[in-house]
């Protein structure tokens, strides 16, 4: 007998983000040397980060299944603080199904007054950021690497992902189901998941299906604990998938 595999609809809206800013790519002394240049399978361009912090962020981002669209360097605004004019662009911004906001990233030495590295320019743009967003109504939010990197193995784990991104819609639903038979029955590794269905398809479509399947959360690990690989411990999220 067949199975009938119905998707929730969040994840059937994995792949269709929304694109309502353009990033701005003129940046004043291109903001550092440490540049990442990364290709988003989600938003099928380019995008451009400039130092490691940027990029672990785009990382949590990217890999965000509740993430519906999101733009980096969207919007350069010009406020006044204490009679002189800041101006500055937001890192991201970024929608997801439960609110809009707008991100500043930083090293948190640069926004520590205390501290005798900080930037007088960062805390500058960090509150003309924080006033521009009061005054229009929108959510602001400042990231440092104690928010973005608290757990460097979700951050590992993430980036071994982001490459096998792929919407529920175009993996094949043959592939789906024998995932999903196998996986139903309870616990196992990858590499037992994979031996379990490989000799019906191609080994790399298989791997490619499973940690697509895992991106979208219908398939979970230990993700905070576990770094990802053949002898990881899979299991199938009931939440996130069932028969009808």
């Amino acid at each position: 007998m067949r199975l009938n595999i119905k998707y929730s609809a969040q994840n059937t809206n994995f792949g269709g983000l929304l694109h309502l800013y353009s990033p701005i790519n003129k940046i004043k002394n291109e903001m550092g040397r440490n540049r990442f240049f990364v290709f988003s399978r989600r938003l099928n361009r380019e995008v451009r980060l400039y130092n490691s912090l940027q990029y672990d962020h785009w990382v949590l981002t990217e890999s965000d299944i509740s993430v519906m669209s999101y733009c980096e360097r969207p919007l350069k605004i010009n406020v006044s603080i204490a009679g002189k004019v800041v101006e500055t662009v937001f890192d991201m911004w970024i929608k997801s199904e439960s609110e809009e906001k707008f991100v500043f990233i930083r090293y948190s030495y640069e926004i520590d007054p205390d501290n005798k590295r900080s930037s007088e320019q960062a805390i500058n743009e960090m509150y003309a950021q924080k006033i521009w967003c009061a005054d229009n109504n929108k959510t602001h939010c400042v990231l440092t690497e104690e928010d973005i990197r608290q757990n460097p193995t979700i951050i590992t784990n993430k980036k071994t992902l982001i490459p096998f991104f792929t919407p529920l819609s175009e993996i094949k639903p043959e592939v789906y189901e024998l995932i999903y038979r196998s996986a139903f029955n309870g616990p196992m590794t990858i590499r037992d998941l994979e031996k379990s269905i490989q000799s019906k398809y191609h080994p790399v479509i298989i791997r490619n299906s499973i940690f697509a399947l895992i991106l979208h959360e219908i398939l979970t690990f230990n993700k905070e604990q576990d770094l990802l690989c053949g002898l990881t411990e899979v299991q199938l999220n009931v939440e996130k998938t069932y028969l009808r």
